[in-house]
C-alpha cells in the first residue's frame, strides 16, 4: 500500500489526493461532531485508515536554487500543499515525515517547521539545532564522535543504533 514517487507531476498529484481526503474527512467529522480520526473511528464504527507522507530529503524537493519560473510554480504548489496537511493532516489521519540533511530556514518555510508536532535532530552545530529544535541542545548534548544518537524536541535523548563507541 506504498507509493513510491520520483516525478515532480506525481508528487503533486498525490499530495493533491491527500489534501482532497484531508477535506472530504473534514466534512465526515464535521457531520458526526468528531474532533479527530480515533473519534470518528469510534463513534461511526467506520475505519478510517491513517495515511503517511514520507519523504527523504526534502530539501531536494523544495529548494528553487537555479529552477526556471514553470519550475518554481511547481516547488510552490508542492510547499503549499505540504503546508496544509501539516497544519490540519494530524486531526484527520494524515501525517507528514520530512527528512532532511540540512533543515535550511529557507527550504523548509517556517509554516511547515512550526506545525511539524515531533521533530528530531541529529548531531548538528548550534544554528541547524536551533532551526530543528528551536534550541542548541542537539550541539550541546550529542557529541561529535557518537554516530546514531539523537534528540527529541522534548529533550528526550535516544540512541538509533547500537554500535561501537555508543554507550548510551
Amino acid at each position: 500500500r506504498c507509493q513510491m514517487c520520483f516525478d515532480e507531476d506525481r508528487l503533486i498529484a498525490l499530495l493533491a489526493e491527500l489534501v482532497e481526503e484531508l477535506e472530504r474527512r473534514k466534512v465526515l467529522f464535521r457531520e458526526q461532531g468528531c474532533p479527530n480520526l480515533d473519534e470518528y473511528n469510534k463513534r461511526t464504527g467506520a475505519q478510517l485508515p491513517r495515511h503517511i507522507f514520507a519523504c527523504d530529503e526534502v530539501a531536494e524537493v523544495l529548494d528553487k536554487t537555479g529552477l526556471s519560473k514553470e519550475q518554481k510554480e511547481k516547488v510552490n504548489l508542492i510547499e503549499s500543499r505540504l503546508s496544509v496537511i501539516a497544519k490540519q493532516g494530524r486531526a484527520f489521519g494524515i501525517h507528514l515525515i520530512l527528512a532532511t540533511q540540512r533543515p535550511d530556514a529557507n527550504i523548509l518555510s517556517g509554516q511547515i517547521r512550526n506545525n511539524m508536532d515531533c521533530r528530531i535532530c541529529g548531531r548538528a552545530d548550534n544554528v541547524l539545532s536551533q532551526i530543528i529544535l528551536d534550541s542548541t541542545a542537539a550541539a550541546e548534548q550529542i557529541p561529535k564522535d557518537t554516530a546514531g544518537r539523537f534528540l527529541l524536541y522534548d529533550g528526550t535523548g535516544f540512541q538509533a543504533f547500537w554500535g561501537e563507541g555508543n554507550d548510551f
